[in-house]
């Protein structure tokens, strides 16, 4: 559970001890202060929530309201006959989506305290596109589980190469691998198919090393539970928790792949559990159509390769290592 989730249940329950509501609705006072006070996350009785901002020494006199957007607006106001900045979330539907974002305001709050009005109207500007209501979505059950390998792999990746295991996704962009790195260049592919390990290749450039580079493929087989303890939303979760991955970069890039962390329903969420997770160095001996087509005139292609049996292919790594 994220800082922001445990502060507003925190606050519900205080709602539901005592539900008679101030001037604001109510209130709870974080141990986030700068030389004005604290930070104060509120919600009132109708859903809206938000946080309640001490203006800093180093923020400008004038803090100008932004309420371009319907469904989260800052505003300049009075607070205990202080002057203070009021962010709220207009729509409650969005609530997953502000929890992340407070997370992060929160993060750079706690590096720059006495400017605490100007980081929150500059992270607002930033993320205001991602407050708006979004159909459900529209993955099927196969782009969820491969948006879901390149996002495990991407937890790997950030841990052994840092900030870029995210930059270098190209996954989004549709290119031929999903990740490229200086060295090397990484395919996910994920499977349900219950025997065996088969994978199928879309394109003849798919198993192609780029000139002077590596290429390394890295397939997760999942099967599908009611009990499984992986889900799209929650590996999102874990990586936005991530200070070394920009929040609302990662949100923004899921959502031009059709997935929308305000979009999604705890209820009808699938869930998954990871049966392996198998590596391979893509080289002379591994299983793949090579085409001779330097002018790339064939298109549509696309054909399975059987993997089973994996330590038995040439390139398998059995420690499962992308470097």
């Amino acid at each position: 559970m994220t800082p922001s989730i445990e502060l507003f249940h925190e606050l519900r329950a205080v709602m539901e001890a005592s539900p008679q509501p101030g001037s604001h609705g109510n209130e709870l006072i974080t141990k986030l202060v700068n030389s004005s006070g604290a930070v104060r996350v509120f919600q009132e009785i109708d859903g809206r929530m938000g946080l309640f901002i001490p203006i800093g020494s180093d923020d400008p006199d004038v803090i100008a309201p932004d309420v371009r957007s319907r469904y989260i607006t800052l505003r300049k106001i009075q607070k205990d006959g202080r002057d203070a900045v009021q962010l709220r979330l207009e729509n409650p539907a969005l609530e997953n989506v502000f929890h992340v974002f407070v997370d992060t305001y929160l993060k750079n709050f706690r590096s720059d305290r006495e400017r605490a009005a100007t980081l929150a109207q500059a992270q607002l500007k930033r993320w205001r596109s991602l407050f708006i209501p979004v159909p459900p979505n529209s993955l099927s059950d196969t782009e969820e589980i491969g948006l879901i390998c390149e996002l495990q792999e991407m937890q790997i990746l950030v841990a052994t190469d840092g900030a870029q295991g995210f930059y270098r996704w190209t996954g989004p962009d549709k290119q031929a691998h999903d990740f490229r790195l200086e060295d090397r260049g990484i395919e996910c592919k994920a499977t349900r198919v219950s025997n065996g390990l088969h994978v199928t290749i879309n394109g003849s450039q798919q198993l192609l090393p780029e000139p002077n580079s590596r290429l390394l493929l890295s397939v997760r087989k999942y099967e599908s539970s009611p009990n499984g303890d992986i889900t799209l939303s929650g590996v999102v979760r874990q990586l936005l928790d991530d200070d070394r991955i920009p929040s609302d970069e990662l949100l923004r890039r899921l959502e031009e792949m059709r997935f929308s962390l305000a979009g999604v329903d705890p209820r009808t969420e699938n869930s998954y559990r990871l049966v392996g997770r198998y590596v391979f160095e893509v080289g002379d001996g591994f299983p793949r159509l090579v085409v001779d087509d330097t002018e790339k005139r064939i298109s549509a292609l696309s054909y399975n390769i059987d993997l089973t049996s994996p330590e038995s292919v040439p390139g398998y790594r059995k420690d499962g290592s992308l470097a």
